[in-house]
């Protein structure tokens, strides 16, 4: 019986880890480029090791910049993202950063660390 519990005890601490090292969700409503703030916005395809790589670095940027940036995915498979890419001439794995007014600046393809990623959002005023 303590064998079974220190188990399931063991399993459950392995899964809350495993959640909590998971990156935080990261808006996709594209409407907000051009809402007043600098945004940046990642083109991501679950079926590569660099998305869930560039989110998290992406979160950490979020945590030093906070609100003062929108940060936005664009998942691939989806319609919008595909008129997303075609407009912009987008590719997978592209970070694409936008000024206040909703103009593109600059575009990276990832892996962009989290110290680039505020550089580049502070370069542009």
């Amino acid at each position: 019986m303590k064998k079974t519990l220190l188990i399931i005890g063991s399993i459950a601490v392995f899964i809350a880890a495993l959640i909590w090292s998971l990156p935080a969700p990261i808006d996709d409503d594209l409407n907000q480029i051009g809402n007043g703030k600098k945004s940046v916005v990642f083109i991501y395809d679950l079926n590569r090791v660099v998305s869930n790589q560039q989110t998290i670095e992406i979160n950490n940027a979020k945590a030093e910049l906070g609100d003062t940036v929108n940060y936005l995915v664009s998942r691939t498979g989806y319609p919008e993202t595909d008129k997303f890419m075609q407009k912009y001439k987008a590719e997978i794995a592209e970070l694409l950063f936008f000024d206040e007014k909703g103009e593109l600046f600059k575009r990276k393809f990832a892996l962009v660390n989290a110290t680039d990623l505020t550089i580049i959002l502070a370069s542009v005023d």
